[in-house]
């Protein structure tokens, strides 16, 4: 089944419900009317101090410049390598876009 995709760094959480601030992306190509399509390579900035996401199990069909995209479905990691209170954890898309969807 298929799943909308993640395109706006703001519609992914981390494991303290933080939104993203910033993507970093080789995506230049597609885009959704909310910005260019999440794919596995993206690193995903969060407010903080050395807060950084990236994905690790994208979609496993739809590519873009060869690159899996990420949908809701994926599977990220929030990393921070400063002390605590910050866990490391996963990433959650919580606003994809409903009008592009990938398996």
């Amino acid at each position: 089944m298929t799943n909308p995709v993640e395109a706006l760094a703001a519609g992914v959480m981390d494991p303290l419900g933080v939104r993203a601030v910033a993507k970093i992306s080789t995506n230049v190509r597609v885009s959704a009317t909310t910005g260019p399509l999440g794919i596995a390579t993206d690193v995903l900035q969060f407010p903080g101090p050395n807060v950084m996401g990236n994905w690790i199990v994208p979609a496993t069909r739809v590519r873009v410049q060869g690159i899996p995209v990420i949908n809701a479905a994926s599977v990220g990691v929030a990393i921070n390598p400063g002390p605590p209170p910050f866990p490391s954890g996963p990433l959650t898309v919580v606003q994809p876009d409903q009008r592009v969807k990938a398996l």
